[in-house]
């Protein structure tokens, strides 16, 4: 697909349009601003790995992963947003959040085995930058509650804000926006830099129970939609 000026307007008309239907811009997430729920902590899984009797001086994966702990959907917050399996039938099915706990965030054009793969069918001419050889992240802010739509199967995955990327300005003339809130990373996120992984509530079980080797490997926080804490344990 060559993206066009009648696209970008197209686009822009179809942001426009979901922000009506997203209402109030008080929306985060899959739940108004003040709603009240209760925090939900899982037990440590029977056949996780335990904690010896004498941790190691820098601790342990839980503990190391709660100093990662923060509020999420905060302004200038960074996240990339995805489902967990492909939703196209030319795609193999690939748990895509196992390996982005594996590997953290890795572009198209850096992954030779073609497991990571966009939903879209993309391709751009013009620009100096090849689209695929970048990761896509949102920066939250008043335009982003189109993309914190909640469903199950979706998750966003939370990047330490503090790192370079690069905005659409960067891009040059020719580049096409398809986001309001966009900005990029060459290549790849590495997985020490991503601070949190938020999914659908009526997901946690299954996410928990498949991929909690993951998560304590990584030290990688997991929340719900609303922020609530899954893992690690409080």
């Amino acid at each position: 697909m060559k993206i066009t000026n009648a696209c970008r307007i197209l686009l822009a008309a179809c942001v426009f349009r979901a922000n009506m239907i997203t209402g109030s811009s008080e929306v985060i997430g899959c739940f108004p601003r003040g709603r009240n729920v209760g925090n939900r902590h899982y037990a440590r899984q029977a056949d996780s790995p335990k904690d010896s009797a004498d941790p190691p001086p820098q601790g342990t994966a839980e503990s190391r992963a709660k100093k990662k702990l923060r509020a999420l959907w905060k302004s200038g917050d960074l996240f990339h947003v995805s489902t967990r399996y492909p939703r196209r039938g030319d795609t193999p099915r690939v748990d895509r959040l196992a390996g982005i706990l594996t590997r953290g965030l890795v572009a198209p054009a850096q992954c030779r085995d073609g497991s990571v793969r966009s939903d879209l069918h993309i391709v751009m001419t013009g620009s100096r930058v090849p689209y695929d050889s970048l990761v896509f992240l949102h920066r939250f802010g008043s335009r982003s509650h189109i993309y914190t739509i909640c469903e199950p199967g979706r998750f966003a995955v939370f990047v330490d804000p503090a790192i370079p990327v690069l905005t659409p300005k960067a891009m040059g003339s020719n580049w096409a926006l398809l986001c309001q809130d966009e900005v990029y990373v060459p290549d790849r996120v590495a997985l020490e830099n991503l601070i949190g992984i938020a999914v659908h509530p009526s997901d946690a079980d299954s996410v928990m129970s498949e991929l909690l080797a993951e998560l304590r490997c990584g030290e990688v926080p997991l929340y719900d939609y609303d922020g609530n804490v899954l893992w690690p344990p409080g």
